[in-house]
């Protein structure tokens, strides 16, 4: 019996660490995709500007029009980028969340085996008691 609640002991540990280093490696995922969004922020801010730039001077012809259309079309590639890492990182979040209820549910978990009157101790006495008792 105690050799059994050992595993299941040592089984906890383990799942716990492994939740824990699943959150760590989101929190990283979530951290780097922050800084890659705010990267694709900047340079979004200057193809604006490099856009409203090239607006401002635009005339009827065509190499500045190719240039607009161009400049248009990475900006909408970028924020199309954009919004899938905001998508990604508010998965992570999700994923990272669910992941944090799971372990506190670990951690309460593991401390129930240390409760003498719960509902699998009172269990275990009494099929010990059938065992016991003469046929």
């Amino acid at each position: 019996m105690d050799h059994q609640l050992n595993e299941l002991r040592e089984r906890m540990h383990l799942l716990q660490q492994d939740r824990r280093a699943n959150v760590e490696m989101l929190e990283a995922k979530k951290a780097s995709n922050s800084e890659e969004i705010s990267s694709l922020r900047e340079e979004n801010k200057l193809i604006r500007k490099q856009f409203n730039l090239l607006q401002k001077r635009s005339t009827s012809s065509k190499g500045d029009q190719n240039e607009v259309h161009a400049l248009q079309r990475k900006m909408h590639r970028l924020r199309s980028e954009l919004d899938s890492l905001k998508v990604v990182s508010s998965k992570h979040k999700q994923q990272l969340e669910k992941l944090r209820d799971e372990s506190k549910t670990c951690d309460l978990e593991a401390k129930r085996p240390n409760q003498e009157d719960g509902p699998l101790s009172r269990k275990i006495r009494i099929l010990e008691n059938r065992c016991d008792s003469p046929p």
